[in-house]
């Protein structure tokens, strides 16, 4: 036991403890995170019934460069969420995150809409989906909620 002892002095006398705890804190500064945006959704469908959630996303860079998208907020999937608005940069109107699913014909009217801000710009987007299958096909996790 003492010479376990005399060897963890050694290491603290020689600094080496401390430079292994600076090459951890170091890693951990070397962490940047970049929020992307923060949102407040809601969908309304045809008979009046509102729902909402919130969205924010962060792009999160660790110490070997490598970036990865992360969610926050109560819609069903966040990270995929926001995975889905990075592929557009935030333009709700460019989303068609499933192009192969066919949509049901039923008439049964869903308003989506989207406020708060992306990118640093404002966001206030609207529009009315032909029914919930519509709003799946186009915004997929986005509305998932």
């Amino acid at each position: 036991m003492r010479r376990i002892t005399m060897k963890v002095a050694g290491l603290l006398a020689t600094g080496a403890a401390s430079a292994i705890l600076m090459a951890g804190t170091a890693q951990a500064a070397a962490t940047n995170t970049t929020l992307l945006g923060s949102l407040h959704l809601t969908k309304t469908d045809s008979t009046g019934t509102t729902t909402s959630a919130d969205l924010s996303c962060s792009a999160v860079r660790d110490g070997s460069g490598l970036t990865s998208i992360t969610g926050t907020g109560t819609v069903t999937n966040p990270n995929a969420a926001c995975t889905e608005l990075v592929g557009v940069n935030g333009d709700f109107s460019k989303l068609l995150v499933h192009p192969t699913w066919m949509v049901m014909a039923l008439q049964a009217p869903v308003t989506a809409t989207a406020k708060g801000s992306w990118g640093g710009a404002g966001v206030n987007w609207s529009h009315t989906y032909v029914n919930g299958s519509e709003l799946a096909k186009y915004t997929g996790d986005v509305f998932g909620f």
